[in-house]
């Protein structure tokens, strides 16, 4: 009785250690961001040691950093899921917390953040606005929003079409078309790479980059 005992929670234990692992793929299939910052004090001085603490309010993860001798922070690999709240702590300072900050695939958001002399237990709340400029790297990213895609009146969901959305890109024309996906950014078609939830999709007899082009109206990107 206690070998059946003990050979079922194995196997119970087994199972639960699949789904997390399951769980974890998921979270890194939607894709990532990173999160940057520099904090200062009032006069702009670089502000060093102090704690920086980024939650995610999806999963409740929590990251932890303290800000370099260049008082900078950075978070890597943060999964595109809900959105962050950032709070930094040091000594002198009032704490400082802004919510709502949004992290988009291949992306490094900028946040900067400037302390204010006082007790460590009062606490400055900011408003987390978008960012208008990437200054961290050349790479460029952009996201459709969910909406236009649950919303917009469209003749065939086809997700391969929704990078026509995206600023640079030209459609590809369906007269003499290789049926290899729009040009970006002056790129000739058929460069792109095309996932699903982190997976190739770039086999079109598989349907990958729609293989009898935009009037099909079905495409390898399908969900």
């Amino acid at each position: 009785m206690e070998y059946a005992f003990r050979s079922t929670l194995v196997r119970v234990l087994l199972v639960l250690a699949v789904l997390a692992s399951f769980a974890v793929m998921s979270s890194a299939q939607a894709g990532t961001g990173e999160l940057a910052g520099e904090v200062t004090d009032p006069t702009g001085a670089l502000v060093v040691g102090a704690q920086v603490t980024l939650s995610n309010s999806a999963t409740g993860e929590q990251r932890t950093a303290l800000t370099t001798s260049a008082g900078s922070y950075r978070f890597v690999a943060l999964p595109v899921v809900g959105s962050y709240t950032l709070e930094i702590a040091a000594k002198s300072f009032k704490g400082y917390k802004i919510s709502d900050v949004v992290i988009s695939v291949g992306v490094v958001t900028r946040h900067d953040a400037k302390l204010e002399l006082g007790a460590e237990a009062e606490t400055v709340t900011v408003e987390a606005g978008a960012q208008l400029v990437q200054t961290e790297d050349s790479a460029t990213s952009q996201l459709i929003d969910r909406r236009v895609w649950e919303q917009m009146p469209l003749e065939a969901r086809n997700a391969n079409d929704f990078i026509n959305l995206v600023a640079g890109s030209v459609p590809e024309q369906i007269a003499g078309a290789t049926f290899r996906g729009a040009s970006v950014n002056g790129t000739r078609t058929g460069t792109g790479n095309y996932q699903i939830e982190g997976v190739d999709n770039n086999e079109q007899g598989q349907g990958g980059v729609a293989i009898c082009g935009t009037a099909c109206g079905q495409g390898g990107a399908n969900t």
